[in-house]
């Protein structure tokens, strides 16, 4: 029984690669290329810094090379620790109660224990994948430059594992803790409200460092002076400090730091196994506790408000899908940080050089579009797959299916719109650019507001999941990241329309003149395309595909 429950987990991660769907293996070769892409151009940035970091110290003899990397790799630890923490407690309370499959797994023959060790697996899995995205090409980097490399694979491999256990154990152990007291849907909307608590003081507090003195050749090499040559205290109780010293000796060649590395990783290794071990039970309570129980009898219904139009049912019942999701306070709270963040920055934005202006309207107007863009990653490519059962239900109805896609659409348009407006005006505001150049930011990121989310809710629509556990499982699948690629290049191409200095940069790579009413146009063509062609294909993929094999 154990044999086969393993294989068919297996059987199904491996089925969106194998799929007999000829679209659906396009989606999943365009997603592992995008990240196979993402590792390379990592890898290479890394290696640029690693040649030139290595000639700049050359030069620094009073610099210790050792306490420098500790210190940076201190910083990179703990905030793997916080993020796999954060991850983890929102992951977990929809894992662990809220995902349909759990009610057909709770009835197999085997230990409840089993049941909650494998769905921490799963929280562990999709909390630790953005970590493990961005540390496997520095893991990588920092071995081929290393003396010996596998001893400094392992000597970053062990810590980095021992910290995303012991975050993961802790999330797990808290969102349990969460449940027992109130239910589910609560404990999620209460652990994303202090996700996105703890990510926007994470982000204000890293502004408040003030960042860009960096840029100040002479302030950057006295903070780099100060790090690289006082001697770093003990670790105390921080888990990143630990970490960080454990995986520094192996990247100079030394086999010191496999001891405590090895040791970090069995503790956070026996910590993640005792979560489940402990508290099965109080699982087990809570979740037969937190079924829903009878309907109500039909005299204590609450009748809704009487529909005017089927447009206007479609509009309501989209705002409140939208409303009702435990995340949105979170993303917002998130979006509000980005949003303070970004005004922060504006602030120091040159004022004087109309070149610096013009050049830095178009990077703010590329940044906008790129935050709308993942903004849409979550609540637009998901909004089909979140009808779950309901989608056969909606299959039965008397409804077009374009006009369910439209209703999707404009809930979401109108404030990744607003929100495209809202960060590129205040720019404008403060760079103050040529009258030409804001109307043309103005027009791009309203144009890129209006056209991304309709380009993920098509493609969502395309590469439906309606079995997906929650909502990040989709918008993290390979659908979901074809999606983005998609969506991140219209937003870099804007940044070519706004500003003419990066026109004639590229004009002087292509030996040829670029103007900017032709790459408007082609600008306005290439969000026509990506709004009207992915949901065209949606709206005709809904009216043919079987749900039962989607």
């Amino acid at each position: 029984m154990n044999g086969v429950f393993r294989a068919n987990t297996l059987r199904a991660s491996g089925r969106t690669l194998l799929a007999g769907n000829a679209r659906a293996r396009i989606a999943a070769m365009a997603g592992l290329f995008a990240v196979l892409m993402f590792c390379g151009l990592e890898m290479a940035g890394l290696e640029g810094a690693l040649r030139a970091s290595r000639a700049a110290l050359g030069e620094l003899p009073e610099i210790r090379p050792a306490f420098l990397l500790e210190r940076l790799l201190g910083g990179a630890f703990t905030a793997a620790l916080l993020l796999g923490f954060l991850g983890s407690l929102t992951t977990a309370i929809g894992t662990l109660f809220l995902s349909d499959e759990l009610a057909a797994l709770s009835t197999l023959p085997f230990p409840h224990s089993r049941l909650v060790l494998r769905q921490a697996l799963l929280t562990l899995l999709l909390a630790a994948a953005p970590t493990l995205l961005l540390a496997t090409p520095a893991l990588l980097v920092a071995a081929g430059a290393g003396e010996r490399p596998i001893l400094a694979f392992l000597s970053g491999a062990l810590p980095l594992a021992g910290v995303i256990l012991l975050a993961g154990a802790a999330g797990i152990a808290t969102a349990l803790l969460f449940v027992s007291v109130v239910p589910p849907r609560r404990a999620r909307l209460l652990a994303a409200f202090l996700s996105a608590t703890g990510l926007a003081v994470a982000l204000l507090g890293f502004r408040a460092a003030r960042p860009e003195r960096l840029l100040d050749p002479v302030e950057a090499l006295s903070v780099v002076t100060r790090l690289g040559s006082a001697p770093l205290p003990a670790p105390g109780l921080d888990v990143g400090a630990w970490a960080a010293r454990a995986a520094t000796p192996g990247l100079f060649g030394h086999a010191g730091g496999l001891l405590p590395g090895a040791t970090l990783f069995l503790s956070g290794l026996a910590a993640f196994l005792l979560v489940p071990a402990a508290l099965w039970r109080l699982h087990l309570h809570v979740f037969t506790g937190a079924r829903p129980g009878a309907l109500r009898a039909s005299g204590d219904e609450r009748r809704g408000p009487e529909a005017r139009s089927l447009a206007a049912v479609l509009l309501r019942a989209e705002a409140a899908s939208l409303l009702r999701d435990a995340s949105t306070p979170a993303q917002l709270g998130s979006l509000a940080a980005v949003f303070l963040l970004d005004l922060m920055n504006v602030r120091l934005l040159p004022s004087t050089d109309a070149s610096a202006r013009d050049l830095v309207a178009g990077l703010q107007t590329g940044l906008s579009l790129f935050l709308v863009s993942a903004l849409s990653l979550r609540f637009a490519y998901p909004s089909v797959s979140s009808d779950g059962r309901a989608a056969l239900i909606l299959r039965t109805l008397p409804l077009d299916p374009r006009r369910q896609l439209l209703a999707r659409w404009a809930i979401r348009a109108l404030p990744a719109t607003g929100i495209a407006l809202a960060l590129t005006g205040a720019s404008l505001l403060v760079l103050r650019p040529a009258g030409a150049t804001s109307a043309v930011a103005l027009l791009v990121a309203c144009a890129g507001g209006l056209a991304i989310p309709a380009l993920h809710v098509g493609l969502g629509a395309l590469y439906p999941r309606y079995d997906a556990p929650n909502a990040v499982a989709v918008a993290l699948s390979t659908g979901g990241v074809f999606a983005l690629v998609f969506s991140t290049g219209l937003s870099l191409l804007s940044t070519l329309v706004v500003s003419g200095e990066l026109r004639l940069l590229l004009g002087s790579l292509v030996k040829m003149p670029v103007s900017l009413a032709p790459l408007l146009l082609v600008f306005c063509a290439a969000a026509a395309a990506a709004a009207l062609g992915p949901m065209a294909l949606a709206a005709r993929s809904l009216a043919r595909s079987d749900i039962s094999v989607a």
